[in-house]
């Protein structure tokens, strides 16, 4: 049985509440017996915002601290998830005990689907909010049997192998959020999560600030802290998540028509307060988006959100009401191309128009990466004329995560030994480090990790020992789900410099017999230089590429292919700066040979080389 918030019971078909208790694939260096270290190997979220995937490993057990996902850049074309390499995983599997939750967050769970596919994973445990998420993504993919879900609870502590592992609450953008003390063989690990100080949170869950000082304070300490980097390019502290209700509660008051709000699905507090906001001002609520409906399903089943049954209404319903009794809470504040925010803004969709006197409330911020989508999504809703309220100066939107005072206030209060930054790019991480020093922690004892590193530890001392294959799977949801990166690499050459076909046949002396046929798409001509005299140009600098070539080459069909592809590569390089997609077929005059024939099925691309 699952249990919410409030201590109810609610029936789960895989979720059990845990009783309290009483770049290589295998990790560097020989485990002998008295000789273990503790090993910690990020697989994702170092270097990057997204894909979480913390492995801790000591002897024959090993654990992750959540496994998560991240979204494409905006050069990734057809890419709708990245997520870890897991060759690592894969190798290793039989040492693995389970995976804890630190909260529901994209970036942290939903790369689990995934991963079990691959690897087997015994036990998951976490929060209820992050777990009744999970458990919808299992079912939806048949991996319900695959793992067994176990709730937990504030301070609880759960073994897995010869690790404790105590989760304590944190103060985070997401309810049911925590931050994890580690028992290893070698002393205490501080894993933060996602977290900032927030002192007055909605949901009335304070960060269990006296767990982490006790710790601190024991006789053993804290060996290190494992600390989250977002926000440390941020002075000062981040805001409260109440100081959002005021602002809001102002767009709400002089709106005259309908207000339509985009937040992230999972701000269960926010969606919280918009829906408060709504019933005072005696408005009803449509929702457009699955993700959005799904946390407001299960954050009101567990207990985290209550509002009466006939505040949400369906959206034909929503367009049957006078506009200034209407609140539309949609997806789509990072512009993501298919959500309904960015549909509704292009006019594409088939519900919901744009009108006069609508005021959109974007409250969130732009991951990095997305920052052009979200203006392009913004521009789209200006021109349509509604009144849109966004930017950080706007007040409708706080950070979830913590800014340089309380990152230094994290710190202090743990007093580790040793510090390592996480979840952020390269350059935050940095910054967390010298943060650190600041603080008292010594220049020799910070480490500053990439995804796949590996930092051992012992009771007195750290040090990077090696690396282990990291890096990243692409995937697409509307083919086959995985992504050769070569494929994307060839997709974005395309975009930027355009594809030159050749056709060449030679005979058995390897004097060519017809062609060459010279076909182009996307190339942007040379100033003055007619189409088709830029294909005779091709075709003359293809025709002078097989008389230079060397003869050997010559007498096989893949030889003639490669002498061509490696001669037009410089020849557009060097009179074009310009490197693109290069499609080669070439042919033996003699049909009984069929050396290098080509077929549809089997027709292979070459990327111009830097």
């Amino acid at each position: 049985m699952q249990v919410d918030k409030n201590g109810k019971q609610r029936k789960s078909a895989s979720a059990k509440l845990e009783p309290p208790v009483e770049k290589t694939d295998h990790l560097p260096g020989d485990v002998l017996p008295g000789d273990e270290k503790l090993r910690i190997i990020p697989l994702g979220g170092l270097g990057e915002i997204g894909k979480n995937t913390m492995v801790f490993a000591y002897g024959n057990d090993m654990f992750l601290v959540d496994a998560g996902m991240a979204f494409p850049t905006e050069d990734m074309l057809g890419v709708d998830v990245v997520l870890p390499d897991l060759s690592f995983l894969k190798a290793n599997q039989s040492k693995i005990r389970g995976i804890a939750i630190t909260h529901g967050h994209e970036d942290h769970i939903g790369g689990i689907p995934f991963m079990l596919a691959e690897v087997s994973v015994p036990v998951i445990y976490g929060p209820a909010l992050a777990l009744g998420l999970l458990e919808g993504k299992l079912a939806e993919s048949g991996l319900s049997e695959r793992t067994e879900l176990r709730q937990v609870s504030p301070r609880q502590i759960v073994r897995m192998g010869v690790f404790e592992v105590e989760f304590i609450r944190c103060t985070h953008s997401i309810a049911d959020s925590y931050s994890l003390i580690i028992r290893t063989p070698v002393g205490v690990v501080v894993h933060t999560g996602d977290f900032k100080f927030d002192f007055t949170p909605v949901d009335g869950e304070q960060f269990d600030i006296a767990r982490l000082t006790a710790c601190a304070d024991s006789e053993e300490g804290i060996l290190l802290l494992l600390s989250d980097s977002t926000n440390t390019e941020r002075e000062g502290y981040t805001p409260s998540e109440r100081t959002v209700w005021t602002k809001l509660n102002e767009v709400f008051s002089q709106a005259k028509g309908r207000i339509i709000v985009t937040t992230f699905a999972s701000n269960v507090n926010r969606m919280k307060q918009v829906l408060q906001l709504a019933m005072n001002y005696h408005r009803k609520v449509g929702v457009l988006g699955r993700s959005m409906l799904n946390f407001a399903r299960i954050a009101r089943e567990l207990g985290y959100m209550s509002y009466p049954d006939d505040l949400l209404v369906s959206i034909d319903t929503i367009r049957q009401l006078p506009h200034d009794e209407v609140v539309i809470l949609t997806t789509g504040s990072q512009g993501e191309p298919m959500s309904a925010l960015t549909r509704i803004a292009n006019d594409e969709h088939r519900m919901v128009k744009i009108l006069s006197g609508d005021t959109v409330v974007v409250s969130a911020t732009p991951i990095p990466g997305n920052e052009r989508s979200v203006a392009n999504t913004i521009n789209a809703l200006c021109q349509r004329g509604a009144r849109v309220v966004y930017g950080r100066d706007a007040g409708v939107h706080v950070s979830g995560h913590a800014c340089r005072e309380e990152q230094k206030l994290m710190i202090n209060l743990c007093r580790p030994r040793f510090f390592m930054p996480v979840h952020g790019e390269y350059r935050m991480l940095v910054k967390h480090g010298e943060l650190a020093e600041l603080c008292g922690v010594k220049q020799e004892n910070i480490f500053v990790l990439e995804n796949g590193d590996v930092l051992e530890m012992g009771r007195e001392h750290g040090v990077k020992s090696g690396a282990v294959t990291a890096g990243v799977v692409l995937i697409d949801y509307n083919r086959d789900w995985k992504i050769d990166e070569e494929i994307v690499n060839d997709r974005r050459k395309l975009a930027d410099d355009g594809l030159v076909s050749v056709v060449v046949t030679v005979n058995e002396k390897g004097m060519l017999a017809a062609g060459p046929d010279v076909a182009m798409r996307g190339i942007i001509l040379p100033r003055g230089v007619p189409a088709e005299e830029f294909v005779l140009m091709v075709r003359s600098r293809v025709e002078q590429i097989l008389k230079e070539g060397e003869r050997s080459k010559l007498l096989s069909a893949d030889g003639v292919k490669q002498i061509i592809e490696d001669g037009l590569t410089a020849y557009f390089a060097d009179t074009m700066k310009i490197r693109p997609l290069l499609q080669v077929v070439a042919m033996r005059a003699n049909a009984m040979l069929r050396e290098a024939q080509p077929d549809p099925d089997r027709i292979t691309f070459k990327q111009g080389k830097k």
